[in-house]
């Protein structure tokens, strides 16, 4: 008989966001020496790391940022963000790129004149990134029992199948230094505090792995989606400072066995792998 020791379980998390808001670009937004630009709230909903699509109906484009290809107005814009203490945005064209600030890659912006532009801002899916620091997790599903009694009965009745629920706990060791694309506790303690856009998140809760699939990891996982609804911070003289998250699902969850979503198995026994979720993917009007 084979034991698991909790050593194996992990976190890939998945940043998510299904709200959008909107907000105004004014020319004095835009730093084109420093490649940042702002607008009102964006330190209030965007954290670092987020995969921005920004868009405007504006038919000058987004004059602030660069020009596609061949076509000197853009109207719709998509990069991960950098955002400092007081709002400011950096664009890049990768995940790691943008919590590092590696500005050697960073989007060059332009400055414009004239009105403001009017902009729609959403936080877009990525793929999953491992969830650093994590020295527990935890994980309810709850069965509502649902009441089915009718007046002519003589003993109470309840409908087995009731309607499902989740919630867990997260705990981890406190940290803001992102390694390559590992997520950090940080971005749970700040998601927390976002107006518009809401805490929303996905999740796989790994509770081990089992063998390798075409050299991809097979694993027994939840797969959830999510809201923080506490984050809280330890601080002692003696120990190590300690995050401690709860959450509840809402929507769809699973136990799952097998090759985590962000492969596509190909029937050639390859893969591809992710850049992000399929949940971004275009979709017809009639789909």
């Amino acid at each position: 008989m084979t034991f698991f020791v909790g050593h194996t379980g992990a976190i890939k998390l998945q940043r998510a966001g299904e709200n959008t808001f909107t907000a105004s670009v004014v020319p004095d937004d835009v730093n084109t020496l420093l490649n940042r630009f702002s607008f009102d709230d964006s330190n209030d909903n965007l954290i670092t790391g987020d995969f921005l699509e920004i868009s405007t109906e504006d038919p000058r484009g987004l004059l602030f940022v660069p020009a596609m290809a061949g076509d000197p107005v853009t109207e719709n814009f998509r990069a991960y963000a950098h955002i400092n203490a007081v709002g400011g945005i950096r664009l890049f064209p990768t995940f790691s790129d943008a919590v590092n600030n590696e500005r050697a890659n960073e989007y060059a912006l332009t400055g414009f004149t004239g009105e403001p532009i009017e902009v729609t801002v959403a936080v877009r899916d990525t793929k999953y990134n491992t969830l650093g620091s994590v020295t527990s997790f935890e994980i309810n599903t709850d069965r509502a029992a649902m009441e089915t009694t009718s007046l002519s009965d003589r003993f109470k009745q309840q409908y087995s199948a009731g309607l499902l629920s989740g919630n867990g706990s997260i705990e981890c060791l406190f940290s803001y230094d992102t390694i390559e694309n590992q997520e950090v506790p940080l971005f749970l303690l700040q998601v927390i505090n976002r107006l518009d856009v809401g805490s929303s998140f996905k999740a796989l809760l790994a509770l081990t792995s089992r063998e390798e699939i075409l050299g991809f990891r097979e694993e027994v996982y939840y797969d959830i989606e999510a809201v923080v609804t506490r984050a809280g911070v330890t601080v002692t003289s003696d120990a190590l400072v300690t995050c401690s998250i709860d959450f509840v699902t809402t929507g769809e969850f699973k136990i799952k066995v097998g090759v985590p979503p962000e492969y596509i198995l190909k029937e050639d026994s390859d893969a591809i792998y992710l850049e992000q979720s399929l949940d971004y993917l275009l979709k017809e009007v009639t789909d």
